[in-house]
């Protein structure tokens, strides 16, 4: 994905406030706007990257995300997560948006994940940890037709 300075495409600093960010795209999409430029597709493209950066600068969050996260904010949206809350170091990486960390990055290969798991995956260990395969055992409670919940213990429900 191609890095788009929408900063530079509005001609406003980075400090720029929100009354400036306005005037300038006001100037520029009426200098650009398909009407005043009728047929010309370099015109149009730019009136169409010039409202984009007017999307994202005019709203604080995004402008926000943007200014933090560059040309992956969008992806940071779209995951809604908040990798700052995260110690990315300890995993021998770094957080987006440049939080510290060793820039490490190693994979497991099936071989390590077997020893990892006692060499029979997943499902042992969720059988292990959760005792046995899924399902209510007979006699533990009474089952509460269509929902499948085990009642056991919650009789004044």
């Amino acid at each position: 994905m191609e890095y788009k300075d929408y900063y530079q495409t509005l001609g406003v600093s980075r400090t720029a406030d929100v009354k400036d960010i306005k005037k300038a795209y006001r100037k520029l999409a009426q200098q650009y706007h398909p009407d005043k430029n009728p047929g010309d597709k370099s015109a149009e493209q730019r009136f169409k990257e010039i409202n984009e950066a007017y999307a994202v600068l005019s709203d604080a969050d995004k402008r926000s995300k943007y200014d933090r996260f560059g040309a992956q904010w969008e992806q940071y949206e779209r995951a809604g997560g908040r990798p700052e809350d995260f110690d990315w170091g300890r995993w021998g990486g770094s957080a987006p948006g440049g939080a510290p960390g060793g820039g490490y990055t190693r994979t497991v290969s099936p071989e390590e994940f077997e020893q990892m798991f006692g060499g029979s995956g997943f499902s042992s260990f969720f059988e292990t940890l959760f005792g046995g395969r899924g399902g209510a055992r007979p006699g533990t409670g009474r089952r509460s037709p269509g929902y499948g919940f085990d009642q056991g213990g919650f009789d004044g429900m």
